[in-house]
């Protein structure tokens, strides 16, 4: 019986520390999340956090129309850009914006 007990004592301790450890993760926020030719401009600001002006600014859209829908990657294809130079420039202008001081 002290066997048993004790073997579900040691599988209740592994539960408990596997749930602090997937606890502990759930607010973790890359610093720097990753830009993927999948993701739209909207998905952009809101996943890197900047207004979406900037997105639109960098990526030269305009805030209104069909443009805010596309992927990145049919919107260099449509500049007749490489993706990952419009990435590059993106990622750029977003630094730009984050280091300009707060009013």
């Amino acid at each position: 019986m002290t066997l048993v007990i004790g073997a579900a004592l040691v599988v209740a301790l592994i539960a408990a520390l596997r749930l602090a450890i997937a606890v502990s993760h759930w607010g973790a926020v890359p610093s720097d999340p990753h830009l993927a030719g999948w993701m739209t401009p909207r998905f952009v600001a809101h996943s890197w956090d900047v207004p979406s002006e900037v997105v639109w600014q960098s990526l030269m859209l305009g805030p209104d129309g069909p443009a805010r829908r596309i992927t990145l990657a049919e919107l260099a294809k449509a500049q007749n850009i490489p993706l990952p130079l419009l990435l590059e420039e993106l990622r750029a202008d977003i630094a730009a914006h984050r280091a300009e001081p707060v009013p």
